[in-house]
């Protein structure tokens, strides 16, 4: 048995009638073709179905009896972080909290990582890289210029699941076009609706989220991107003269996150599809993928902590791009000092105005 719709219009919502071959709105006074509004209904539906993510059960690594590996695991009293290091490794600060003392203990086998990024930024080019942000930083503290504080920074891998799928959406959005014009007496605004669906597949690699808690996910989603075609299989030669955090959130803990990343970055792939309007606003999405996969990954990152005012600030530099990440304090005594100096010489060109007008 067909079924019968009542069509409503995309613009207004009110019903539409048949009239002279079209749909009619009696409220706003549009047509539309049946063809277009069959159209619309069917990416409406097509949008209107559930999402649905489904990834594939992480079976974890351990070490290998065989493989050799020369760590230690240190821990932080003052905030609990436990992490991997190079057993040759020297006194060093918590990545994570700035304390100066970490007690070294006997290494404990831990899950062993898919793939790492390699370091590619030393200690160095990242202090640099640091430094160079900070000139960029308006009345910093001096103490964000010590060479000594900065020397504190921290290698670190930092643990992260990567996803990837093989992602199918449909996606509807309303949009809105707006045009300008005038002539001697009036400017006018003429804005334009549209109704936009849009359906089709994307594939998504190397989606990472943060398996750390310590780790500021902000700062580690700041941080990125990375380029994982520098990936390589795990070894743990690669730790040497670094940390390694070990994960603290599994990976099904993750999988919210995942799916929003890929839901966002679905929208983000379609909405570049869409032209150009004033405002494009999606209404109704539905995505659903297949080849889920996760993986374990360790990516780079230098951290620092500097302490100013009995608070600590945090900045995460990426290991492999040299993008720095954090927020900067201000120190007021600079900025007043800058501003009575500016006022100073304003009060005296003004100062200077006035004799010659007098004069």
């Amino acid at each position: 048995m067909e079924t019968i719709h009542n069509y409503q219009c995309p613009c207004c919502g009110a019903p539409l009638v048949f009239y002279e071959q079209q749909l009619h709105c009696d409220s706003c006074g549009n047509n539309f073709s049946v063809e277009s509004m069959e159209q619309m209904l069917e990416g409406e539906q097509q949008a209107g179905g559930e999402s649905k993510f489904d990834w594939t059960h992480y079976e974890p690594r351990n070490y290998e009896s065989t493989e050799s590996i020369n760590l230690a695991n240190y821990s932080c009293p003052s905030c609990g972080a436990e992490i991997t290091g190079d057993d040759t490794l020297g006194a060093t600060v918590c990545p994570y909290c700035g304390n100066s003392t970490i007690v070294k203990g006997q290494f404990e086998g831990v899950l062993r990582p898919d793939y790492l990024i390699p370091f590619a930024v030393d200690k160095r080019e990242a202090m640099a890289a640091f430094e160079a942000a900070s000139k960029k930083a308006p009345f910093l503290p001096d103490e964000f210029k010590s060479k000594k504080k900065i020397e504190e920074m921290a290698g670190v891998y930092v643990p992260f699941w990567t996803f990837d799928c093989d992602c199918d959406a449909a996606v509807t959005y309303s949009a809105q076009r707006v045009s300008c014009w005038s002539d001697a007496n009036y400017t006018f605004t003429k804005t334009d609706f549209f109704k936009l669906f849009r359906q089709g597949s994307v594939g998504f690699a190397n989606i990472p989220v943060d398996g750390s808690k310590k780790a500021d996910d902000t700062y580690m989603e700041a941080v990125e991107p990375y380029d994982y075609s520098a990936a390589v299989d795990f070894n743990s030669a690669y730790l040497a003269g670094y940390l390694a955090d070990k994960y603290d959130v599994s990976a099904e803990e993750c999988e919210d996150r995942a799916n929003e990343r890929v839901k966002n970055s679905t929208l983000d792939a379609f909405s570049e599809t869409t032209g150009v309007y004033s405002s494009i606003i999606p209404e109704q999405t539905r995505v659903s993928f297949s080849n889920g996969k996760i993986r374990y990954s360790l990516l780079p990152v230098w951290m620092l902590n500097i302490k100013y005012l009995d608070k600590m600030y945090k900045f995460a530099i990426n290991g492999q791009t040299g993008k720095v990440v954090g927020i900067y304090p201000i120190d007021k005594a600079k900025k007043w000092k800058y501003f009575w100096k500016v006022a100073g010489i304003a009060y005296a060109v003004a100062a200077v105005i006035a004799l010659f007008l007098l004069s």
